[in-house]
Formats: C-alpha cells, structure tokens, sequence
C-alpha cells in the first residue's frame, strides 16, 4: 500500500511527526496516522502542520498505547485523536467568540483582568485605547488593574462613561477613585440624569430610581489596537466584586477575527464614540455642575432657598474620533487589505504571501508567515506589528461584494446574495446558495472560506429631555435592519433592542424551543408579547426568572400553560439570577437589555444576537441548562 502524503510540516513540527510515524509498524498504520495528521493540520484553517498540532497527536497516541488493551495501540489512537483535533479547533477559536460564566471555571472577573493585560500585550506599546460603557463599577481588583494599566503604559488611554449613579464614592464606586489618581491616560464620563425627587419631610432632593430619565445601563467595553478594532466584552457582567461571587451572570467576549466578531466590535465602538461626543454624557466638573443646577431648580421649585455651591471649572474632553486603522488582514478577502499589504511591504513580495495563503491556508502568527514566506523574515518589526491573523472566513450574512468576489462568486453571483439577505434576513446554511441558482463547483470552491455566523450589535438610547429614545448614539442612530415580523414576513425594523430578540422569537416554528433567562421582565414588554404568539404557534418556551420583582409575570406565564400552551416557567430564590439572554436552536441573543419597557424606550443599552454559531448557542444552552435544575 502506497502511504499517502503528510501534509506540509513546519520545521518544528519534522522530529515530532518522525516520532510519531516511528510507532507506526506497517504502511497501513502509517497511512493511518498520515491522514489524521492532515486533519490535525487544518485545526486552525490551514494545511501546515504546527510543532503544537503535531504534539497533541503525539501525546494521543502516547496516551492510546498506555491504556491499549483489546484494541491495538494505532487503531485506538486513531479513535483519540479525533476529540483531540475537535479540542484543537476549540483552542484556535477562529470565530473569535467566547463564553464566560459566574461560578464556572473560576472567577469571571480574574479572566477580564487576563483579557485586558492580553490587549496591552498585544499592542506591545502601540496606541491602544480602551473605551467602556459601564451601570456598575465596584471591585478593587478591576480598579486596581485599570489603574496599573494606565501607569505602567502611557500609550493606552482609557475612555469611561459610567452611569450617574457612580459620579459619587458612596457605595464603593471605583469612577472617584480613579479620577483622584489624575492619570492623564484616564478620561471618565457620566451619563447625564436627575434621579431625584423632592422630600417635603426631608426638605431637600431624594434618590428616586424611577425618576432616571435613562440610565447608563451598558456593561462592556471595546480595545482598539493602532486603530484596529481588537475586542469586544459585554453581557450581563457589571463590574462588581457581588456579579462575580453571588450572581449569575455571563461575559461575551469576541476578538476581531472575522467579518462578523469585526463587525460587532465596530458598531459597540461606533456606539461608544456617538456617546462619548454627544451632550448625554458630561466630564466630572461639567456633570456635577449639570447636578448642582438641578439640584438648586427642584428647591426653588419647592419654595426652599438654593444651595450656594461654588463654581466649578470646564472640564470638557476633546472630541473623541477613531484612529484610521492601517492594518492589514493577511487572511482577509477586503480590498482595503490588499492594497495595504502592498503599501507595507510592496507588490512582490504581497503576491508571494497571497500565493503562499491560496496554496497553504491561512496564516496564524508572524512566525507561521516567516517560514512559509521566508522574503517576510527581512521586514521591520513596525511593519509586522501592522500584520492581522484573522480566521480566513467571511460570513454570508456580513460580506460586502467585494468579499463574496475574492472568494470566488460571479459578480451576479455576489448581488443575488446581498439581495436573498435583504430581503429574507440571515442565511442559515451554506446550502441555501443553491436556490440562488450558485453553481454546485462555486459553492464547493468556496466552502472553506464561508460561514453563516452573523454578530450584530443591537442599542437603544434617551438623551436627558428627549421625548422619546432611539437606537442608539453612533452613526448608525438611525439604522436599520431586516428582521422577521409577528406576521412572519421580513421587515425593515429600527435596530433596537427589542427587534435584537423578537426577531428570534417569530423566527422559530412549532416544536421549537425557546429557552430565556431573564432577570426582570414585564408583561407590558414587546418580547414577552413576542414570546407569547410563539408558545400560540407550537413553540415551546421556558422561562427563568430572578425572584424578585417577578410574580405577576410569572403568573402570566403559568397561566398561559394552564390554557394547554407549551409555557414552563422558574423562578430562582438561592442566588441573584442576573443573566439577560435568549437561545432558539443555533441563535442566541445577550446583553444589558431586561425584558420591560423602561428597557426599550429609556436607558442606554446594549443586545448582541449571534445567529448560526452552535458553539455559542450550546454554551448559553448549558447556562440554561444549569439555572432551571437549580431553580424552583
């Protein structure tokens, strides 16, 4: 028997895999471990097999012979190895998500710490900006670790809008500290509001929450690298030392390694910026003098004289605009990578690296691209530090034309696919080509190089005296999506929060389940409606709620299955159950948004939906999972 050929090594990976074949007794053992080599080697989407690919195998089989016994050591670590190769896919984590949660694996807030210092590490002393929107911001540690960022890297500037709520020290706000630091690397902000309302017993201003005309209730930030947007964390995680040891809670945490995980990180960054300029959020100064005027109008207002207090300074920041990002995707299919590859290291040698990618697959670090394009090992450290390693996929549901060409579809081809998802919303699978009429070979040709995984970043916002709110500060305040309506047909809806899971909810059919973990939610809100038509259309839907807070909606519910409606409903009492997300099938939608209208027309939040990713859905999926047997 012929052994077939192993797939192209890198020179660190030769003395592993020699090892390795020396196992092998016979030529068909060795064919054996030749093709699950070539499987190992596309782990991480390329055809070349690495010194740490090779090194799991090896420690597979090492592990197959060491417990063989009725099976011969080669067949069993054949069998292994593919639970190693699955692990392996797992680690290179080529869609750039990842799933953190409260009381699993550790301390979530310990790992943010670890994601923070790995952004630092990453910008390796280029210009790095770190922007946050955070409700809640009480923990020392995390307070701790911004701060010794800032000292430690004066090329990282850190942005903060907090609520109105952290404006004062009162509770263990970590916003005043920090400020008292007077770093100039750390800008903070605060959403402009006036929760208070008059005390007549009192004679002065009270604390009201229900007076908020909006809160700041975000819970992430974003890291951008030389411009180039580099990470995303958001869900229900508010930055205290209570999410962390006595909630549940979830942190979604996504890298900039394809077109849809690139695009999410923009639109929270676009976000942010929108934010950061407008009159909604005020520096230190210019809020507490905002607070003060208020503060003396409520008296007045109530026949009490003014408070004499004493002026403060105009503290303003600049306007905050994005850096250009200038760096280039070596794995991209954009036209903005190609020409800035050229523009970094010239036309022969970028051909040579597009030739090396189309032959070999991606590339996953500098030193992957200095053995296969040996030309590469001459360029400056400047010039590889512009290099991006993204996964070498783009997304149906997110590629512009110029994407859908570069992969290998018609221009036709490529406009026929932009109009299926504007008009039907998302594609579900690759498969669906075909009833675009894409040739089979196209679609064959091009598989490697797809997904369908789609991330979009959902907002909604009121300004301080705005009559009514919008979708968000950014540029793309006013933007719309394409979503399925109660009717089930696709609209044309405003991006907000609400269509984020309503669109999911009409989306799913009868024998469907729809599994929601919901700290507040309110029968008078558009997705509990939404939840509602479903469970009258056969679907089944379950439901945990926090316990406070919630009776009348959970007798809703319950009241909706006592009429033959597939509705179960908990409630957890041992623990605060904080978590604010949705999974239908392979979709799953997060973030700081409740279920209640205060939600959907009054604070600043945020609702991430990532559509066709089984990986995140089975991680929310277990989440659930895990609350509903602990809840009652």
């Amino acid at each position: 028997m012929p052994t077939p050929t192993l797939p192209k090594l890198s020179a660190a990976a030769r003395p592993i895999v020699d090892q390795l074949l020396a196992r092998a007794t016979t030529a068909a053992d060795k064919a054996k471990v030749n093709e699950v080599l070539k499987r190992a080697a596309g782990a991480d989407g390329n055809k070349v097999l690495s010194a740490a690919e090779a090194q799991a195998i090896l420690d597979t089989f090492k592990a197959a012979a060491g417990s063989a016994t009725t099976v011969d050591p080669i067949t069993l670590g054949v069998e292994k190895s593919a639970a190693t190769i699955e692990s392996m896919k797992e680690f290179a984590n080529l869609d750039g998500v990842s799933s953190l949660f409260t009381f699993q694996d550790g301390s979530v807030k310990e790992k943010m710490i670890a994601e923070l210092n790995a952004s630092v590490a990453r910008a390796n002393g280029r210009p790095m900006e770190l922007n946050m929107l955070i409700f809640e911001f009480q923990s020392d540690s995390l307070e701790k670790a911004l701060v010794d960022i800032a000292k430690k890297n004066p090329n990282v500037t850190i942005r903060i809008i907090g609520d109105a709520g952290q404006a004062t020290d009162s509770g263990g706000n970590a916003l005043p500290s920090i400020l008292k630091e007077k770093l100039p690397n750390i800008q903070v902000k605060y959403k402009k509001d006036f929760p208070y309302v008059f005390s007549s017993s009192l004679g002065r201003p009270v604390y009201n929450h229900g007076a908020s005309q909006g809160l700041n209730h975000h819970k992430g930030f974003v890291t951008l690298i030389d411009g180039k947007p580099d990470l995303l964390t958001t869900g229900s995680f508010n930055w205290s030392d209570t999410a962390d040891k006595k909630n549940y809670e979830n942190l979604v945490t996504m890298k900039n390694m394809d077109s849809s995980s690139r695009r999410g990180i923009e639109q929270f960054n676009d976000e942010f910026a929108g934010f950061w300029n407008s009159d909604a959020a005020l520096s230190p100064n210019n809020f507490a003098s905002f607070k003060s005027a208020k503060w003396n109008e409520m008296l007045v207002a109530n026949n009490r004289p003014p408070t004499q207090a004493r002026p403060r300074p105009d503290d303003s920041y600049a306007a905050y605009t994005p850096r250009v990002d200038r760096s280039a995707d070596l794995n991209g299919y954009r036209p903005v990578d190609v020409t800035r590859l050229k523009e970094l290291v010239g036309t022969t040698l970028a051909k040579a690296i597009a030739t090396e990618r189309k032959a070999g697959g991606r590339f996953t670090s500098v030193e992957d691209l200095q053995e296969r394009v040996p030309g590469t090992t001459a360029l400056s450290a400047e010039t590889l530090a512009a290099f991006h390693f993204g996964s070498g996929i783009v997304s149906l549901n997110t590629a512009s034309l110029e994407e859908l060409d570069a992969v290998g579809f018609s221009k036709k081809s490529a406009q026929d696919i932009v109009k299926f998802r504007t008009q039907n919303g998302d594609f579900d699978s690759i498969d669906q080509l075909k009833g675009l009429g894409v040739p089979a070979q196209t679609i064959t040709k091009a598989k490697a190089s797809l997904s369908t995984t789609d991330v979009e970043a959902f907002f909604n916002s009121r300004p301080f005296g705005a009559p009514q709110g919008g979708t968000g500060y950014g540029t793309s305040g006013a933007r719309t999506t394409p979503v399925m309506g109660a009717n089930g047909q696709i609209i044309t809806a405003a991006a907000n929060v609400t269509v984020g899971a309503t669109d999911l909810f009409n989306r799913a059919k009868a024998g469907q389940t729809i599994d929601v973990a919901m700290y507040g939610m309110s029968v008078g809100a558009p997705e509990y409606n939404s939840l509602v038509e479903a469970a009258r259309r056969g679907v089944v839907v379950r439901v945990v709620l926090n316990d406070d807070y919630t009776a009348a909606t959970v007798a809703a519910l319950k009241a909706l299955a006592t009429q033959g409606f597939a509705v179960d409903v908990r409630v957890q009492k041992a623990k605060t159950m904080h978590e604010k997300f949705g999974v239908v099938g392979d979709d799953v939608f997060f973030g700081s948004a409740n279920f209640s209208s205060s939600s959907s027309t009054k604070h600043s939040e945020n609702r991430v939906t990532i559509k066709n990713e089984p990986g995140t859905a089975k991680a929310f999926q277990n989440r659930f999972d895990e609350i509903w047997n602990k809840s009652k």
